[in-house]
């Protein structure tokens, strides 16, 4: 890619991230977009075949980055002997919420648009692909407990699927709200560590 184009292409990327911020997916305008970016909208399309494949340029790698690494530390959670589960609880929570209130805070313009600026229902969407990371890790947790000998709760997929989205809305209000990241990750960790403790209580730990 040569240095114009490049340059061109990042320009359109600053024009849009600007006018999504303002306007939102629903009201942002291409036009608009390419007066800013001093280029026609015909030159957009040249780089981005539509406003949806441009939103998602600008948030795309963002989402994706923090969903495979969420991914990946309830598989390295799932992959411990069960007796290892049960100790590590504390520190997974300890040792994750940081690094996504981190991740999110050093990207915030980018998750404020993803979470508050977005096409309608693609919030809802992305929170759904995480919160069903979290559900089958929860499931394999509460069988792996059960393995153990502990007398785990009753619990049924409703309030599973709800403890599980909980945790995801709390860090929506804090992009929503511009809460500090200091305030953000202090909250988070009071709040990993109740939802946790819950967990405890609800597999007889």
């Amino acid at each position: 890619m040569s240095t114009q184009v490049n340059e061109t292409r990042l320009a359109i990327l600053e024009a849009g991230r600007k006018e999504f911020m303002e306007y939102g997916y629903e009201g942002a305008s291409l036009r608009r977009i390419a007066r800013e970016a001093s280029v026609t909208t015909g030159a957009i399309y040249g780089y981005f075949p539509s406003k949806e494949a441009l939103f998602d340029a600008l948030t795309g790698d963002a989402a994706d980055g923090l969903l495979e690494r969420y991914r990946q530390v309830h598989e390295e959670f799932a992959c411990l002997p069960p007796i290892e589960q049960a100790a590590a609880l504390e520190t997974i929570t300890d040792d994750t919420i940081p690094w996504m209130i981190h991740y999110i805070y050093d990207r915030f313009d980018l998750f404020k648009l993803l979470f508050c600026k977005g096409i309608s229902g693609s919030c809802d969407s992305y929170f759904a692909q995480l919160a069903q990371i979290e559900e089958k890790s929860s499931w394999d947790f509460i069988e792996a407990m059960r393995e153990l000998g502990h007398e785990v709760m009753d619990i049924d997929s409703t309030l599973v699927h709800i403890l599980s989205r909980s945790f995801f809305q709390q860090i929506l209000e804090f992009v929503a709200h511009d809460v500090s990241r200091e305030k953000a990750l202090s909250y988070s960790l009071v709040l990993g560590r109740f939802q946790h403790a819950g967990w405890k209580k609800i597999m007889g730990l």
